[in-house]
């Protein structure tokens, strides 16, 4: 019966998918670094991964054959999770992959690198309308196994990988599931050890979690800063108008002794020419003169601390912009 074999090889693949996942992060969290290509459980995940994305695959016909890719569903994950969109983009510039195979192995090693490979699964299987023009109606994506094999996936965001796939060929490697790695004695593995790990996990979630609260404490006491220094920054401003508004009514005042002083010179020039003032009035002119003269001196000595104080404050206005630029980058930075 065909629905009973393809219903056999979707039950073989998701236990396959369940041991490769389990005991990738078994050796992940053991090792404690950073996995790289050559590590051969990520190898056989990967490898597993592409059969079960394979499984039930419709046969689109060329003039070479019938070609089965996995590539054309997984470019539908961009339209469904917009942050896919960066995955898929960098696999299409990537220059040593030319076939669709090679691409598919691109994007599932981007993915697990992102740690978003169980959410684009979900997004992914959640829309049979769309898989079914790549998928068989009975194929592993469009059954449940599909659905439990994505959430199996959630597991192995505590692994970080690291890819170069620059040099790698891709396209030209056979996917081969190795049967010894998996075919272990299940007695082997004590309790404590399980134990352990666990403890481990939730140990690294706890670690995790305090580092995000101490994160946002940071991030609230930056934004407090700089709310800080916007009103700081409003009141200097505030005060600088103010400063330029004296400065303009001390220029005017200026402006206005000049005048008089100009008059009364005058007036005392024509006073002495014409000698029919009188020695009083001349006197009198003078010490006016002498007020007028003194006046004017404490004006402009008035006018230099105004203009000192104008160039101070545009000094403090630019260091303080300065500082409110650099903290709402950090702020960014931080909130990144």
């Amino acid at each position: 019966d065909p629905n009973y074999l393809m219903a056999n090889e979707r039950m073989n693949l998701m236990n396959m998918a369940k041991l490769s996942i389990k005991g990738l992060i078994e050796s992940a969290l053991n090792l404690g670094r950073t996995l790289d290509s050559d590590y051969a459980p990520l190898q056989q995940f990967f490898v597993v991964m592409e059969h079960c994305l394979k499984h039930g695959l419709k046969a689109k016909k060329t003039f070479l054959g019938q070609n089965k890719s996995f590539w054309g569903p997984l470019e539908l994950v961009e339209k469904l999770v917009p942050e896919a969109a960066e995955i898929t983009a960098s696999v299409k510039d990537l220059p040593g992959l030319k076939t669709p195979v090679g691409r598919g192995r691109a994007w599932l090693r981007l993915a697990l690198m992102q740690k978003k490979l169980s959410e684009y699964m979900k997004a992914l299987i959640n829309r049979k309308d769309l898989l079914s023009e790549f998928y068989e109606p009975n194929a592993l994506m469009m059954e449940e196994e599909g659905a439990i094999i994505a959430g199996l996936l959630v597991g192995l965001n505590v692994i970080d990988a690291n890819f170069c796939m620059k040099g790698e060929d891709l396209d030209s490697q056979v996917g081969v599931i190795d049967f010894s790695m998996y075919l272990k004695d299940g007695n082997s593995t004590k309790g404590s050890e399980g134990d352990g790990q666990i403890t481990a996990i939730l140990d690294q979630k706890n670690y995790v979690e305090e580092l995000n609260r101490h994160l946002s404490a940071t991030v609230n006491n930056l934004q407090a800063k700089v709310d800080a220094l916007e009103k700081s920054n409003t009141k200097l401003t505030e005060e600088l108008a103010v400063a330029n508004n004296r400065i303009i009514t001390l220029q005017e005042e200026m402006e206005r002794v000049k005048e008089e002083s100009s008059y009364i010179l005058e007036s005392s020039r024509k006073a002495t020419k014409d000698r029919t003032a009188d020695g009083q009035a001349l006197t009198e002119a003078r010490k006016q003169l002498k007020e007028e003269t003194q006046l004017r001196l404490d004006v402009e000595k008035e006018l230099e601390v105004q203009i000192g104080m104008r160039q101070e404050m545009e000094l403090a206005m630019k260091m303080l912009e300065k500082d409110v630029c650099e903290k709402q980058d950090a702020l960014v930075a931080l909130r990144q």
